[in-house]
């Protein structure tokens, strides 16, 4: 065999080994340098939601639906309904219902538009990226014109194996009879004796138990 032809199957039969080897080189360095996903973190957690979630998790304690009631945001920052909800969700369904109609600051947190839904559309809570949780977005109540709670809540009964109502400042809403009313059972979070005093005339007058006061 001339020596130009032998030298010309060389060449191609290195091709052949050397280009899958160049192949295999290339996507281990790729996948070497590609940043691994994020993968969710627990969220710390504070005696203060410790004690919430005990009495929450208790199988002996009917205590569906809570409401997280303060009178103002620093009291109740939303770091708070979404410990708890998180948490919860751990445990069975959870929904967690924003009544925060200035922010609609869980919409925020769980990166969910509430914007997209249109008002003739049927509305339905969303899930979240976490297993078992759905938020209801404040903005839904503007949409449905009038805040019908006890028909959210009956229908979330169903559904939903624990129900938070985030209320950072209650006392001042306009539906506040309405949500102290439907809500039966709430824990206060409230550093200032005087407006811990209206939040518990408000959800007494219409038998809200409180579990704790925050």
């Amino acid at each position: 065999m001339p020596l130009g032809t032998l030298w010309i199957y060389l060449s191609v039969g290195g091709g052949v080994v050397l280009l899958p080897l160049l192949i295999y080189l290339f996507k281990s360095t790729k996948k070497r340098n590609t940043p691994p996903k994020p993968k969710k973190q627990p969220i710390p957690q504070n005696e203060d939601i410790q004690k919430i979630l005990n009495i929450l998790k208790n199988p002996n304690a009917q205590v569906q639906p809570v409401l997280l009631a303060a009178n103002r945001l620093t009291d109740l920052p939303v770091t708070i309904p979404v410990n708890l909800a998180v948490s919860l969700a751990g445990t069975g369904k959870c929904l967690l219902i924003d009544l925060d109609r200035k922010r609609d600051a869980l919409a925020k947190v769980f990166e969910i538009d509430s914007e997209k839904i249109e008002s003739h559309l049927k509305i339905l809570p969303i899930p979240t990226a976490f297993e078992n949780l759905s938020v209801w977005p404040a903005r839904y109540f503007d949409l449905l014109k009038q805040m019908n709670l006890r028909s959210l809540l009956d229908a979330a009964n169903k559904k939903f194996d624990h129900i938070i109502l985030y209320a950072p400042y209650l006392t001042v809403l306009a539906d506040r009879k309405q949500i102290a009313f439907c809500s039966k059972q709430a824990i206060i979070f409230c550093e200032d004796g005087e407006k811990t005093a209206q939040l518990r005339h408000l959800l007494k007058t219409y038998d809200c138990k409180i579990l704790l006061e925050a």
